[in-house]
Order: C-alpha cells, then structure tokens, then sequence
C-alpha cells in the first residue's frame, strides 16, 4: 500500500490573544448641547499636549492613548514619558484598556522585564472593569499556568466571559479547549460548534475555519461540505490564509463542489505565499501529482520539509513518507516513525492512518505488526475525517483483526463515512457487510 501523503484542512490553533493595543474610548455621559461651546477633541484626534492635560486631570483614556502613542513610535517618549508609565496612569484611572496594555507588554517584555504575576493582576482588573481582551489575555495565563496556577476551568470562564463582551477570539480559544479536551475538561466538539459559530458571527475569521472543519468533518453535528465552504471562503476574504488552504481543500478533493486542481492549487499559493505551512505543503502535495502544475518531486520535498520546519503536522507527515521510501533523500525509517508520531499526536489524520498502516502490515523492522494498535491509529484516524482509515476499520472488524469483532452494522456505517469523506472504493460498498479488498503491501 503507498504510504498516506496529501493535503489537509487542519484546524485554526492559535490560542494567545490580540495584539493590546486597542483605540481608547472616550468614557462618560451624553450632555446638553450649550450654543457657542467648543466640543471636546476626541481623545484618537487630540493633541499631545491635550492628552497630556487631561491626563493629568485624571482622565483615563487620555493617558491610555498616550501610552498607545508612545508603544507605537507616533509619538517620541523619554525616561520618563513611556508606554508603560501611562497605561499605569490610565489604569490607575480606571480605563479597562489601560490595564490590559500594561498588562500586555509586561507578558511580553516589551520595553519592560517580563512579569508574569503583575502581568495576570493587572489582566485581572482589565477584565473586571469590561475589557475583554484582558479576559482573554487572562485566561491564557491559566491555560497554561504563566505567572498564576494552571487552571483550565477558570480558563474557559474567562473565554466564556470575553466571549459574551463580544470578542471573537475569546469564543474560539473556549472553542479550542472545548474540541481538544485541552486540560481534561472533556471533549465536546458540539459545543465547540457553538463557540465557533458565535465568534465567526462576531468576525473572527479564525473561528469561521475551526467550525468549517468541525462541519466538514462531521465532528460534534452532521457533515456539512457546502456550509464548509463558505465557512472557508469567509474566512479567507477574512484575511485568514488558513481558510484559503482549507478552501483548496475542498477543491483538491471535491468535496461538496466539483473537483477542480487549478483552483485548488490557487488557494494553496495564496496561502503558501502568505507563509502559511499548510498551504505550503498542500501545494508540495499538487506538485507531486503534477494536478495544474508540472510534477516536480523535488521542489515537493522542499515545501513539505519547509512546512516540518515550521511544526505543520502535515508537513512533517509528507516529509515522513519521503523518509519512509528513501524518495529524492537517503531512507531513515526511524526518523520517519518519529515524524508520524508527531503528526498522529497533533491531531493529522494522515499520521494517524500511516502508523496504523505500518503496524498493519508490519514491513518495518522498527515497527513490527501490531493490530491493536494499527486500529487504535485506525479509529483515530476515522475520528477525524479520514476516509481510507473509516474503510480500513470496516475490514479489521469483518475479519476479527486486532481486538474488533464482526458488527456488520457499525461496518456499513464505517464505509459510508468513507464514501463520504472521498474514499470512493467504499461507496459501491456502502450497503454490504463484505470486505474492502486488502491492498497489496
């Protein structure tokens, strides 16, 4: 059987929050026009030396902005005129952003040495005061236990508050925890759905991918190729390269649309020359098969070895498969195992299904047959959408291979998740408790 290698339409994982920065608002109450008054200068149109003025009276955002102004290079600070000084001040005032920029670059050490527990004490009164970004910021120091105790749950409720101030990715970081059980929290892409759905609703084009994927792959709801892609294409005219790739995908595999290489291979340029691995190995993946480009195998390895580089797990399992064979480099099969564990671990179904492969067949001195395992990578595999390891598992089970019993109907259902995931040697197959053919080694 030749080793899995292809394209993919891996999830959005980027868990940090946004950039601090965030234009100041103007804080206070409507008031009677008086005639021949002059309106206050909005505080993003003022002067310096007027944010400076009411800085000191005690306004907030004023000093907010100065900091903003200062971290930005717009305005020239000195010793004791920096960023940080005003957001205190800001903070001090009671300006929620403030508190959250402080708070920013002392996470990041940005022109300061990095504090972590400051850091989450003044996230923490961001988020008190209503400013979701420091929510989320916060809960990104619980997540993963900088500068306060790891604390999963108290993670998510901070994602879950962020989310209902209206931020996006506040709703997809809970999204993410959600779906992966990150924390032990238990593993429910249902609601993970619901999380995206509201942070897509809310323009974060991150969170449009994450449901795509979740729709397309039939995770926590029905499959859903053609809300897929306009998920994907959303995203993408979002600005979110990743939801390009994703389209590609689509293209690449004909799912819910017509097959069509060119434009799949256009999306994964777009996404490759915007630095986005996936793309990059997507578009490894055309070149192999010479699909609307001339087949170039060597260039191939290179976009897939630069994608590895990059910890794409995709990347590292088509760099894998070249390992494996000794194709265009010398063979190292137990580099390659190493690689295939990565991307099994990451979640890449097509790691997945090639380690379940190898111990099936049990060609390798390195990784000798072992059928539980091969369908554990199986059943993995088949969680997430891949067709071929979906049909692999209905064999297993018809004929009694590693621990799986005939069931004749859980095999007819593992054929028809084939079909529908592209596999199409299961579609005539669909309605039949016999066998898929096993392939030669």
């Amino acid at each position: 059987m030749d080793p899995g290698r292809g394209s993919a339409s891996p999830m959005h994982t980027m868990r940090s929050a946004l950039l601090a920065l965030s234009a100041a608002a103007l804080l206070g109450c409507a008031t009677p026009v008086i005639p021949n008054a002059q309106a206050p200068v909005p505080v993003a149109a003022a002067s310096p030396q007027t944010l400076r003025a009411r800085c000191a009276e005690g306004d907030g955002p004023s000093c907010t902005e100065l900091g903003i102004r200062i971290e930005r290079g717009v305005l020239g600070g000195s010793e004791h005129e920096t960023a940080a000084v005003y957001y205190e001040k800001g903070c001090d005032s009671g300006n929620a952003s403030g508190c959250n920029n402080l708070g920013w670059i002392l996470h990041n050490g940005k022109g300061v040495p990095v504090d972590l527990r400051r850091a989450a004490y003044l996230y923490d009164r961001g988020c008190k005061f209503g400013n979701a970004r420091a929510c989320t910021n916060l809960g990104n120091l619980y997540e993963h236990g900088l500068g306060v105790p790891e604390d999963t749950l108290v993670a998510v409720q901070l994602y879950t508050r962020a989310c209902e101030l209206g931020f996006g990715i506040g709703c997809r970081n809970e999204g993410l925890i959600r779906e992966t059980n990150f924390g032990r929290i238990g593993e429910d892409p249902s609601w993970a759905r619901k999380c995206y759905e509201r942070g897509c609703n809310l323009g974060d084009a991150g969170s449009c991918v994450n449901l795509g994927n979740l729709v397309r792959e039939g995770r926590g709801g029905p499959v859903d190729f053609d809300r897929a892609r306009q998920l994907f294409t959303q995203a993408c005219h979002g600005g979110d390269l990743l939801g390009c790739s994703n389209l590609g995908f689509l293209y690449d595999k004909g799912l819910g649309v017509a097959k069509d290489m060119c434009k799949a291979v256009a999306e994964y340029e777009r996404a490759c020359k915007g630095d986005v691995p996936l793309g990059c190995t997507n578009l490894g993946y055309a070149y192999e098969k010479g699909a609307c480009l001339a087949k170039d195998t060597r260039h191939a390895l290179a976009l897939h070895t630069r994608a590895c580089d990059q910890n794409e797990p995709l990347g590292c399992n088509n760099y894998a498969v070249y390992l494996e064979r000794g194709e265009e480099i010398p063979q190292d099969v137990s580099r390659a195992l190493e690689l295939y564990r990565f991307a099994c671990e990451k979640k890449e179904p097509l790691a997945c299904h090639n380690l379940g492969r190898i111990y099936e067949q049990g060609n390798l001195l390195l990784a000798p047959q072992d059928l539980g395992l091969a369908a554990n990578y199986h059943r993995i595999a088949c969680d997430r959408a891949h067709g071929k390891s979906c049909a692999a598992l209905a064999r297993m089970h018809h004929a009694s291979l590693g621990g799986l019993t005939p069931d004749p109907a859980r095999e007819r259902s593992l054929r028809a998740r084939a079909c529908q995931q592209g596999y199409f040697e299961a579609c005539s197959m669909m309605g039949t408790t016999l066998p898929e053919n096993s392939p030669p080694p």
